[in-house]
């Protein structure tokens, strides 16, 4: 496709030349007029690849043609100021500017080879102004395509790095949801099957009453599972369709299941959620849930069938989450850690402006997150 574009580039500026001499006045050197000035247009094939030496090409042949056929052609001119723009779009600026220099020096020296007095005086300074802007014109017209290449060049370059941020963050995003998710409800899938088999195994009392715990335990990982299935159904959809609604953006709902689930896996969950919560900035409340859930989960692993009190309470200027809960009797049976859970808590919240905490309480662990209100 290059070779055609040269190909088509060296044909049109054969025709042209053409042309110019048939439509000019008749030479008393036609075999130099044709080769003069089909030489300047011919060169023109190397303006996309080499134009400092298309540049070098036409500076000697509009001297020579001048001493050739005086005043007969101005093709060689104008071949030399294509060229010259070429360089400029090309090339640097000190490049650029011998490229000017070499072109006015052959300019000036065939204005005033005819005439040195054309060159003297107001009037020749004038001229040298005049020939000086025109030979700059194809400078100014080159740098100008120059600079919008290269703001071009920028714009695909941010594009590409904001298409990449983007995408990060969205990895990032699906990422912490997956991860809060799948560890919330396995978790609580670990810590049922573990009582399910424990009170199969274990368990005192009659049969009956073993094998009725049993089922309990069970029916609480089916649901436990189902919900599972149907929150990773919910992530998935918004990956295959990135427009619609997230599913899981529902935070009041969030943390009812999660306290509900919890509950079921054998915490002792007080709740104590304030109605004015509904009126938070959406991402605030998604962020307090994924805390609660986290919070929950993190309990179900390192201190199962612990009391756990959970309390968000919204005031005028902040929304603060606290999660405590106290160490039972299992909490060397812990389920093992992701690593992940604290770290993602303190990543959503401080992205929000917010200050978390995470450390040993009096009586156990406490979480205390605080999140400022627009």
């Amino acid at each position: 496709m290059k070779a055609l574009i040269d190909v088509g580039i060296g044909v049109a500026a054969a025709l042209f030349g053409a042309v110019m001499i048939v439509l000019g006045a008749p030479s008393g050197q036609p075999v130099a007029q044709w080769l003069l000035i089909e030489a300047s247009v011919l060169a023109l094939v190397l303006i996309r690849h080499f134009p400092l030496v298309l540049l070098g090409i036409e500076v000697v042949l509009v001297v020579v043609t001048d001493i050739v056929l005086p005043y007969e052609s101005h093709v060689a001119p104008l071949a030399a100021g294509l060229a010259l723009g070429a360089v400029a779009y090309r090339h640097s600026g000190l490049v650029t500017t011998a490229g000017w220099l070499a072109t006015y020096g052959a300019v000036v020296f065939t204005v005033g080879r005819h005439d040195p007095g054309l060159l003297s005086g107001v009037e020749g300074a004038l001229r040298l102004c005049s020939i000086a802007a025109a030979v700059g014109a194809p400078v100014a017209f080159g740098c100008w395509l120059a600079g919008l290449r290269k703001v071009a060049a920028q714009e695909r370059e941010r594009a590409i790095a904001e298409r990449e941020a983007a995408r990060m963050g969205e990895r990032a995003r699906i990422s912490n949801d997956l991860h809060d998710l799948v560890a919330h409800h396995v978790s609580a899938i670990a810590m049922r099957a573990g009582s399910a088999r424990y009170a199969a195994l274990h368990g005192s009392g009659p049969a009956a009453e073993r094998l009725e715990e049993s089922a309990t335990a069970l029916d609480a990982i089916h649901t436990s599972a189902g919900q599972a299935l149907v929150d990773l159904r919910g992530l998935l959809h918004v990956l295959r369709d990135p427009g619609s609604a997230d599913p899981l953006l529902d935070p009041e709902q969030m943390i009812n299941d999660a306290v509900e689930r919890s509950r079921a896996a054998g915490l002792t969950v007080t709740a104590d959620v304030d109605v004015r919560l509904a009126m938070a900035p959406l991402a605030l409340r998604v962020t307090a849930a994924r805390v609660v859930q986290e919070a929950l989960t993190n309990a179900l692993k390192h201190a199962p069938e612990s009391a756990v009190k959970v309390a968000l309470k919204k005031d005028d200027g902040r929304l603060s989450i606290m999660v405590d809960n106290d160490l039972s009797d299992k909490s060397d049976s812990a389920l093992p850690s992701s690593g992940h859970g604290l770290a993602g808590m303190r990543e959503r919240v401080e992205i929000l402006g917010g200050t978390f905490a995470a450390g040993p309480s009096r009586d156990g662990w406490k979480v205390a997150v605080t999140l400022e209100l627009p």
